[in-house]
């Protein structure tokens, strides 16, 4: 990392742009972030001067993608703030009012919260990150996946069983469940903003039932097409071997008895969805509710939004209170990530492995399938790249698969579809609503584990059966629980239909955390296709910004 000295003068700051342009262009940088940093650090190198005593030193560098400019001198301290303020004119009249607001919009889009200014031993030290990379993230979050899974091996095999259990009750399990409780506590008010803000912006609420039933209507197609690729899966793979059933145990009990006291149909759904107060929905993180308060609440922001237009900026900007919130929590996922892999390979049950090994294989078989599924859609009915999506959402699709919660990666979702250039009209409805009543992931594994199930107790496939499979899969992924492991309890359900009993479940308990997460994965990809598609279709996607 070259470093460069600057005299303390102000004949210097265009020396150390000219300086900082060449670094940037070395470093290939795109002459849109050069021309964005610099505007920037022009500003931090001048408050430098006024408030440095000698030579300012400067630099480029960073790590894992991220170029950093680094800016150091001795003096008095000063804010971030205070270089913001020095650009705006007095606002002793309306027109240097107006100006001023024209100028804290170019600097919240030049700065966007990437300088860093502290001051240590009476040394002014700024940072300006010129580049975020992407790849950085995506990096340390399949480092945090390897070595947890690594450190969590290692702890089954070498440590006592009870103090490896002790580390992951004490230690692992409460950091990951204190960060999902802390999602939960911001998803619910940022799903709940982010659409009520969106309706009361949107203008034509004719085209916003149009909308809506696109996407509802997307969803129940893209389920239907899950659950055949399910079954197309197995008839290609018919795993399950009749020597299992010795191995059912009473370990399925517990989800036996959770099924049993869950009630599934279309009926209680449609019922459910007007909650009896509008406390309950956001303590207990149900989705429907919240969408349904948050429909009302933007529709009669939208109606009076002409003569109160403080509704809608009100809304406006609760929504980028909890999308800030979400934005750190976001920055945590790496660490979180390792926590739950060390979590999962402490907790695993590696004798009972062989026995239904073929089921993990198999169903991850059938999720790529539809994700491949998914992409044929994009280019057939969205006439776009599917390889341009990839690229972007990527991202969203590692958090799930990490989570294992459709509800944990709607943060991470959002964020991709931004990039994706979605409109918010569209992604801040149609996502939440998916990760409630879209379970494509899930319509697969319930097939082929039903399907497996009844191969090992013997049980004939009929026409009829099948067709009942579908029917009960389709409702279920509509009214499933929303709970860890609805799936889990969804199978449970569908089994005696076949005439196998729920316990057996019991042989895939130990195995579904792995399934879950391509599950979910597939899951989360289905809600963002079909929300680009419907974008696509309303004239609602920057064409430009999902193909730079």
């Amino acid at each position: 990392m070259k470093v460069t000295q600057f005299a303390n003068e102000m004949g210097e700051v265009p020396k150390a742009v000219d300086f900082l342009r060449s670094e940037l262009a070395r470093k290939k940088v795109s002459q849109k972030n050069i021309t964005r940093m610099l505007l920037a650090a022009e500003d931090v190198i001048t408050k430098m001067v006024q408030n440095s005593t000698e030579s300012i030193s400067i630099s480029v560098g960073g790590l894992l993608g991220n170029v950093e400019i680094y800016v150091k001198a001795k003096g008095t301290p000063f804010e971030s703030s205070e270089i913001e303020d020095s650009l705006l004119f007095p606002e002793d009249d309306v027109e240097a009012k107006e100006s001023n607001d024209v100028i804290r919009n170019m600097i919240a889009k030049v700065y966007e919260n990437n300088i860093v200014v502290r001051n240590e031993h009476g040394v002014n030290k700024v940072v300006i990150r010129s580049v975020k990379s992407h790849v950085r993230h995506l990096m340390l979050t399949f480092f945090a996946v390897a070595a947890g899974l690594l450190v969590g091996w290692l702890m089954h095999e070498f440590l006592p069983p009870a103090v490896a259990k002790m580390i992951s009750d004490y230690v692992f399990t409460p950091v990951y469940v204190m960060f999902m409780n802390s999602l939960k506590m911001v998803v619910a008010p940022l799903v709940f903003c982010s659409i009520a803000s969106s309706i009361a912006d949107f203008g034509d609420l004719k085209a916003l039932g149009k909308i809506a039933g696109k996407v509802v209507a997307c969803y129940l197609i893209t389920s239907l097409i899950a659950t055949a690729v399910g079954y197309l899966i197995y008839t290609v793979f018919p795993i399950g071997d009749t020597s299992l059933v010795a191995a059912v145990t009473d370990a399925g009990k517990e989800t036996v008895a959770r099924s049993a006291a869950t009630k599934v149909s279309v009926r209680d759904t449609l019922i459910g969805i007007i909650p009896n107060n509008i406390i309950s929905p956001f303590q207990t993180s149900n989705m429907l509710q919240l969408i349904f308060m948050a429909v009302v609440l933007g529709l009669a922001g939208a109606t009076l939004v002409k003569k109160i237009p403080q509704i809608k900026d009100g809304l406006i900007i609760l929504n980028k209170l909890c999308s800030k919130i979400t934005s750190a929590l976001v920055s945590l996922i790496p660490f979180i990530v390792f926590c739950s892999m060390a979590k999962i390979m402490i907790s695993l049950n590696f004798k009972s492995l062989g026995n239904v090994i073929t089921w993990v294989p198999i169903v991850y078989v059938g999720e790529i399938a539809m994700m491949c599924i998914y992409m044929l859609l994009l280019v057939v009915f969205g006439r776009l790249n599917p390889f341009k999506f990839v690229a972007k959402y990527y991202p969203a699709m590692i958090t799930a698969f990490t989570f294992a919660s459709s509800n944990a990666s709607l943060p991470s979702s959002i964020k991709q579809m931004e990039k994706l250039g979605v409109s918010k009209r569209v992604y801040s409805f149609s996502l939440p609503l998916g990760a409630t009543i879209n379970m494509d992931g899930s319509c697969i594994t319930m097939m082929i584990s039903a399907l497996f199930m009844a191969k090992i107790f013997s049980v004939p496939v009929t026409n009829s059966v099948v067709m009942s499979l579908f029917a009960s899969i389709i409702m279920l992924s509509v009214g499933a629980p929303g709970v860890p492991g609805a799936a889990l309890i969804c199978i449970t359900l569908l089994l005696p239909q076949i005439g196998v009993h729920a316990e057996a479940v019991s042989l895939i308990m130990g195995l579904y955390p792995i399934v879950g997460m391509m599950q979910v994965c597939a899951n989360v990809t289905g809600d963002a296709i079909v929300t680009t598609i419907v974008a696509r279709h309303e004239n609602l996607l920057d064409l430009e910004k999902y193909n730079e």
